[in-house]
């Protein structure tokens, strides 16, 4: 027989979406969880149709691999108090996840932002990072866990920074023409979007850079897709074998596939993962190398779906369209 405590906490946890959804340890475990972010769809902040609204309204949220377990753990809140949350990221013990939060709910560089490490379970957290009149954001943790990279934006400067064992070992040069983000590291490598500040805005040309640093610190960069389309979002398998990314490049009418290329293979090309009419985006693989999970809005509006990579079968995780799902973690 269900406890009448049991009984409670269930209910509890449905009843606001304003609070965290808490599921006890000893009630249920992830396995494999999945964190992804979620903007209303239906209020006056509603996502745009070409980019799930960067700002404010972005709400966290957990699942299982398989699409299971859907629950809400961060919620920005509303009005003056409400803050920015900002690409979280799972630790590969499934235990505690990374995200930046602004207190300007318009991602401004006024006020404070900062990096938090999060207790999936309990909520307690800790403060990893923190910057006043600046922006941290693209917050993205190694799946081994060994590797922190996050962007930096302070008075005009745009930093890539990459920590390894909590001190800074790299900050990326970004010359004054560029701009770069979305960071993902696996061993001593770092994929992130590289992009010419002369084509911000519609006509957007970005690069994916694989930044591969040695014992002494010294880096060797290789740009793995060029300035001529819009290449961004790249994610590397944790062998640091594979490198994806979403891009416009195999494609008419500006809507983006994902790409997929094998690094240990100097000969080989970038292969077309998926290839479809709508939108693919936001890569990121299964500690396996074996899957990826993006974000698309193949079904009119934007999911999270999880492709098998040798066998091509593809499957839909989330489905609610009053929401825009976005900005998956594995």
């Amino acid at each position: 027989m269900i406890s009448l405590n049991r009984l409670l906490m269930i209910s509890l946890s449905f009843l606001s979406l304003f609070s965290r959804v808490v599921f006890a340890a000893e009630e249920y475990q992830y396995i494999d969880p999945v964190i992804f972010q979620r903007f209303d769809n239906t209020g006056p902040n509603a996502a745009t149709p070409d980019i799930p609204g960067f700002y404010g309204g972005a709400s966290i949220w957990v699942m299982e691999s398989n699409g299971s377990y859907l629950s809400l753990l961060k919620h920005p809140g509303s009005g003056s108090a409400a803050k920015h949350l900002d690409h979280p990221s799972v630790t590969s013990d499934g235990q505690f996840f990374i995200y930046a939060e602004f207190e300007n709910a318009e991602v401004g560089r006024e006020g404070i932002a900062r990096l938090y490490k999060e207790d999936l379970y309990t909520g307690e957290r800790e403060v990893l990072r923190e910057r006043s009149n600046c922006a941290l954001h693209h917050a993205a943790l190694s799946l081994d866990d060994e590797v922190l990279t996050y962007t930096q934006e302070c008075e005009g400067e745009n930093r890539l920074l990459t920590e390894i064992g909590g001190s800074i070992t790299a900050v990326h040069p970004i010359p004054a023409s560029a701009r770069v983000s979305n960071g993902v590291s696996a061993n001593m490598s770092v994929v992130y979007q590289n992009e010419k500040q002369s084509h911000a805005g519609s006509g957007r040309a970005i690069a994916i850079i694989l930044s591969t640093f040695d014992g002494q610190g010294n880096r060797t960069d290789r740009t793995i897709a060029d300035w001529g389309f819009r290449n961004r979002r790249a994610a590397i398998s944790i062998d640091g074998a594979s490198v994806a990314w979403q891009s416009n490049s195999t494609t008419e009418g500006g809507t983006d596939d994902i790409l997929l290329l094998n690094l240990e293979n100097s000969d080989a090309a970038a292969k077309k993962l998926t290839q479809h009419p709508a939108n693919d985006g936001h890569p990121w693989f299964s500690r396996d190398g074996n899957s990826l999970i993006f974000e698309s809005d193949r079904t009119g509006n934007w999911e999270i779906f999880k492709l098998h990579i040798p066998t091509g079968v593809l499957i839909q995780l989330t489905d609610d369209p009053s929401y825009v799902s976005t900005r998956p973690r594995w």
